[in-house]
């Protein structure tokens, strides 16, 4: 199964593009409700954390006016903004941020990909057996995309008259079933081409919904994930717990994923492995563009124990130009930067094309110190 990259928006690469120091706002969601609005309140606050980590003028300036347009009722935000007062802005609806701001030479993307992954595009077909509704719900919480698929045939009943024709007549009533299950399956095969859906969730009548899943082209009964839901297609009161089932599915869905990517760098670490785990060795893989997946997660610590690596790492102007120390870095006509360390390894992640996978707080068994990586390639292979 292939699963879409939470790096592939175009916008993400733009991020890398600003001049820094760059500056990031996220920005919960205004309170909508009874009482006094504390947005603009709350805005001044990040502004003058921002003051106080450097930010320059130009930047502080661009980012107080596109918070400005932040309004109670609007979904969280992210806004990040270049030196030069250039503004990149995300629309996170559903997100789960608190408000805070940073000023870095790198933009402080995690949060936003975190979102992207907990909202992967996914399609829900409710089947009943003359068609099916469809909702096709785009990645990063998207406008659903809803439609309904009417059957070709219409003749959909088994209680035909008795004697010697009833099998006929519930033959005729099988085989529309099967038409009309075969229409839906076209149907729910272009719309998750169309989106890009990792996921499919399937319900309604038992029947109707294998004969379905039979008729559904191989390729998306390989390419995506399966699941089902309880209901039925008509009105029948399990609508209204739809939603939450559905979104519990698709959590589940995204921590199947993570699990799945965290065992294959597990399984595939040690030498001449496709799996490294720890910031040092993932580093020096994203030097060689070797990462296709790169692994981030809060690393355990105990109380008082020194950190065993370094909080921050090196980059230059080229996607592979990262190293822990500042020395691995050179740049020839200028000085290395730094940020902080799951930071610079998501910039080459991301400008490698490589994906990222973050895992939520109190993952067990994540990979070492927070940081692993799924390689494209040994290094053997790429001398071979």
């Amino acid at each position: 199964m292939t699963t879409a990259q939470i790096t592939d928006n175009p916008l993400v690469h733009e991020l890398y593009e600003l001049p820094g120091p760059v500056v990031t706002a996220y920005l919960n969601s205004p309170f909508a409700g009874p009482g006094v609005d504390d947005t603009d309140l709350r805005i001044r606050a990040l502004l003058d954390d921002a003051r106080g980590f450097g930010a320059a003028p130009d930047a502080l300036t661009a980012l107080g006016s596109v918070l400005g347009t932040v309004r109670p009722g609007a979904p969280p935000a992210a806004a990040f903004v270049g030196a030069d007062g250039q503004v990149r802005m995300f629309s996170l609806p559903g997100a789960q941020v608190e408000d805070q701001v940073h000023c870095a030479a790198v933009p402080h993307v995690l949060p936003l990909l975190a979102w992207r992954q907990r909202h992967p595009a996914y399609a829900l077909v409710m089947l009943d057996r003359t068609g099916a509704e469809l909702v096709v719900r785009p990645a990063g919480a998207g406008q659903p995309i809803l439609a309904t698929v009417d059957g070709p045939d219409d003749e959909i009943e088994r209680n035909a008259p008795g004697g010697w024709s009833q099998p006929r007549y519930q033959n005729r009533a099988e085989d529309s079933w099967q038409h009309n299950a075969g229409r839906a399956a076209e149907a729910v095969a272009d719309a998750v081409a169309a989106s890009g859906a990792e996921l499919l969730i399937v319900g309604g009548d038992v029947r109707a919904e294998q004969y379905f899943l039979d008729k559904l082209p191989a390729g998306v009964r390989s390419g995506v994930a399966i699941k089902t839901i309880s209901g039925g297609r008509s009105p029948d009161g399990s609508e209204q717990h739809r939603e939450a089932v559905v979104e519990a599915l698709v959590q589940e869905h995204v921590n199947d994923e993570s699990r799945r990517f965290l065992e294959r760098v597990q399984d595939r670490s040690g030498p001449g492995g496709l799996g490294v785990l720890g910031p040092a060795p993932t580093i020096h893989a994203l030097a060689r563009a070797q990462v296709q997946v790169l692994l981030l997660a809060e690393p355990e610590q105990e109380p008082d124990t020194p950190q065993p690596e370094p909080t921050t790492a090196w980059f230059g102007p080229q996607p592979t130009d990262i190293s822990e120390h500042r020395s691995g870095v050179l740049v020839p006509d200028g000085e290395p930067d730094h940020g902080p360390l799951r930071e610079v390894l998501a910039r080459s992640a991301v400008l490698t094309d490589a994906d990222i996978r973050i895992l939520p707080e109190g993952w067990v068994d994540g990979p070492a110190r927070g940081v692993g990586a799924l390689c494209r390639f040994t290094v053997a292979s790429a001398s071979g």
